[in-house]
């Protein structure tokens, strides 16, 4: 203080902000929000080619969205489908918008894969072919002589045994109904028309995502107008919800703490002055924030902004104890004052850098970037009451008495007398209190929770899965094998376990490469059967000649039979025939380890399906379970980190000020550590990492405040004053957390919120002068 110049430090102030100021027009001009739900979550926990085989079995989860046309006749459903197709079409949202099946892409396929059909055998005809040719020929008698049997003979002259129709059908393992090209379902009510639609890209902009919400609902209003109902599922509406959810909380957030801070600092100081002043440090710890987070993590989430804008009750805290310190004498002066309240100004600040680095330690972008942004806040807001607020309030006195300084006067004098005087009870029904809470606190510590979707949502999406069980399910397996051998050969046995399980109802359906191509050894396999179960033998010629076929085309597929024998079909050959569904499912090859997914479908019992994985090249992967477990991991690391900043806060205090002082000191917020899980547990909160990780903030506000009422002195008025102040102001951006609709939103919120209250209970019993 004794080479302090205000306007030296004023300047270094305002280049400082400058500097943000161009750095923010270069970083906030392009895109920078994150609005995805899988942003949030952690990739470095897992090995690399899990993480791969998550991207690749998510990205066209997160692109599609799938549209259910109803009404009371199958026509009608058609009718509603085609007009919805106009409009999606319209919208510019969708790369690719499917109504009809495309018959010209299932023709190619054929005519591609035809020729190696001796070699393409699907595992229920090798299943029947081995043991018994004799009743795979009468199967095709049946469907012959079936009503679809029109639509099979067309293709006996070019495949007699139906040997082709029977691999190109299984393709698809969902059998589907199909009037006019169109897939239509139906349940005891209505008919339903299919519409799939793919996004233009999997991350849409938040002005994207509006778009879609508005899109949705205009389409059900027209399809309701019409007579019918549409149902819509995708991640996409998850993502658009959430986003929406988030920007309202930014709004009630950001706008309920100005407002309520407004009318708290002209109650108190009836002055313009220090309104800008308050505005000056908030604005500019959240701008520097803002941009110190874009340009570090390149973009930064949504939900990231809900957090930063309760940062302006925690960041207004410093101005607030600078402007009530002016109450505690008369000859005030900014030097004086500063130089009276920077010791516990920054000793708070570093309390409370030390608890936002706790959340830097995760693994969790998302926490990560709130540690980040919060931390910055609070330096920039610290910095701006330090170097600019001496220049700024240079000649500047209140001349009144404020009337909450009377109130928090009287409290802060009548309420430590009280609790001394009751101190016995009181200390009982804490410790019932607390005990009690603790006893009931269970953690909780399911990913699911860091979304919380309307019931609507949900609704919709478990009709669709009813109706059309043909999107796979978040869990897979990854199988993978030393070379194309081993990985098909371990493939194979997983998929025959699978088919197990679904003869069990355990399972729908499943999707592995192998089902569809057999590898080199398997095709020759394949062809040796037939030549020995039906060319050799003579059993497809009488077979043929049954049918009415003379000796020439009998000949002509013996000829055909004999010059496939070499023929081989590539696994980059059948990819480039298969759709995109089937093509995300390989992985590739990399140092002779070949990788791939096995897709699920309709999964009933978990358990039966995480059997498998004893298998040899079998991984089962379930990133809800396997976040939830890192959750739950870290819930535990959190609590040992929580413990170290406390006794690592005790042994600084102690340090400084005596160990018996300092004991006393983090008593503020031992209580209030306590009294926010027994609250937890009172009132059957959701208990998981991110409540701890607001524990560690409840705890470098409890030390502000000990600290604040500890070294008050002869100014404990001013000190309750701006600790009051700073408490409501908190109490306003975390109070409104805490009716987020998302629920670890909201136990964040009341976590804090809870330990606010308790700190300032118990920071005035500090300090006191028998």
């Amino acid at each position: 203080m004794n080479v302090y110049h205000p306007k030296l430090t004023a300047g270094l102030w305002l280049a400082g902000m400058l500097v943000i100021c161009v750095l923010g027009i270069q970083a906030l001009t392009k895109d920078w929000l994150e609005t995805g739900f899988l942003a949030l979550l952690p990739t470095n926990e897992q090995q690399p080619e899990i993480a791969n085989a998550i991207r690749q079995h998510n990205e066209p989860l997160n692109r599609k969205l799938i549209w259910l046309a109803g009404a009371g006749t199958s026509q009608e459903a058609i009718s509603l489908a085609q007009k919805l197709k106009q409009q999606l079409e319209q919208s510019k949202l969708f790369n690719k918008v499917v109504l009809e099946q495309p018959q010209q892409q299932y023709i190619q396929q054929y005519r591609q894969l035809f020729p190696y059909r001796y070699q393409l055998l699907d595992v229920h005809t090798q299943a029947i072919l081995a043991p018994d040719p004799d009743q795979l020929l009468r199967q095709n008698l049946e469907i012959l002589n079936s009503p679809i049997g029109q639509m099979q003979a067309a293709d006996l002259e070019r495949d007699p045994a139906l040997i082709f129709s029977r691999y190109f059908s299984a393709q698809n393992p969902v059998k589907l109904n199909l009037e006019q090209g169109i897939v239509v379902l139906s349940d005891r009510q209505r008919f339903w028309a299919v519409l799939l639609t793919d996004l233009q890209d999997e991350r849409l902009q938040l002005d994207k995502l509006e778009t879609l919400s508005s899109l949705v609902n205009s389409a059900t209003k027209q399809v309701k107008t019409a007579g019918g109902e549409l149902l819509v599922s995708g991640m996409a509406l998850f993502t658009a919800h959430g986003a929406e959810s988030a920007k309202q909380e930014i709004s009630t957030v950001g706008i309920g703490s100005s407002l309520g801070i407004i009318v708290l600092l002209w109650v108190t100081f009836r002055s313009v002055r220090p309104l800008l002043l308050s505005s000056i440090a908030i604005g500019s710890g959240l701008l520097a924030a803002l941009v110190v987070c874009v340009l570090f993590f390149s973009k930064i989430h949504i939900l990231t902004l809900v957090f930063g804008a309760s940062l302006i009750g925690v960041a207004d805290d410093y101005a607030q104890h600078f402007l009530c310190d002016s109450f505690g004498e008369k000859d005030w002066n900014p030097r004086k004052g500063l130089k009276f309240i920077l010791p516990g100004l920054s000793l708070g600040l570093i309390s409370n850098l030390l608890s936002y680095a706790g959340l830097g330690f995760s693994p969790f972008p998302g926490l990560q970037e709130v540690a980040l942004f919060s931390a910055i806040g609070l330096l920039v807001a610290w910095l701006t009451v330090v170097l600019l607020f001496p220049l700024l309030l240079t000649g500047f006195r209140f001349d009144h008495q404020p009337g909450i300084l009377k109130l928090t006067t009287y409290w802060e004098e009548r309420w430590p007398l009280w609790v001394n005087d009751n101190r016995r009870w009181l200390g009982l029904m804490l410790t019932v209190f607390v005990a009690g809470g603790l006893w009931t606190l269970k953690p909780q510590d399911d990913v699911r929770l860091l979304q919380s979707p309307p019931a609507e949502l949900l609704r919709s999406a478990d009709k669709i899965r009813s109706l059309f069980p043909m999107s796979p399910d978040n869990q897979f397996f990854l199988v993978s094998g030393k070379g194309q051998a081993d990985w098909h050969q371990n493939e194979q046995r997983l998929l025959k376990r699978l088919d197990a399980l679904k003869q069990q109802k355990e399972l729908t359906a499943y999707q592995g490469l192998s089902s569809y191509w057999p590898d080199v050894n398997q095709q020759q396999q394949n062809y040796q059967l037939l030549k020995h179960k039906l060319y050799d033998s003579g059993l497809l010629e009488r077979y043929m000649s049954d049918l009415g076929f003379d000796k020439t085309p009998v000949q002509a597929e013996y000829k055909q039979f004999a010059a496939a024998e070499h023929n081989t079909l590539a696994l980059p050959e059948w990819l480039a025939t298969a759709d995109e569904t089937k093509q995300q499912l390989w992985l590739g090859c990399d140092d002779g380890r070949c990788q791939s997914t096995v897709a699920l479908i309709g999964i009933n019992d978990l358990n039966a399906l995480k059997a498998v994985q004893d298998l040899p090249g079998v991984v089962w992967v379930d990133q809800v379970e396997s976040v939830s477990s890192l959750f739950a991991r870290y819930r535990i690391r959190a609590s040992g980190l929580l413990l170290a900043a406390f006794f690592l806060a005790s042994l600084g205090l102690g340090y400084k000020f005596g160990w018996r002082n300092g004991v006393t000191i983090m008593s503020v917020p031992a209580v209030s550590l306590a009294v926010s899980l027994a609250m937890l547990g009172w009132f059957d909160q959701l208990f998981s990492l991110f409540n701890l990780f607001a524990l560690l903030l409840v705890l470098g506000i409890g030390v502000d405040y000990g600290l604040f009422f500890f070294m008050a002195g002869d100014r404990r008025a001013s000190t309750s004053l701006g600790v009051t102040l700073s408490a409501l102001t908190t109490l306003l951006a975390f109070g409104l957390l805490a009716i987020s609709s998302t629920e670890i939103v909201h136990a964040f919120g009341f976590t804090v919120t809870a330990g606010i209250v308790t700190a300032l209970l118990c920071a005035p019993l500090i300090g006191l002068r028998n």
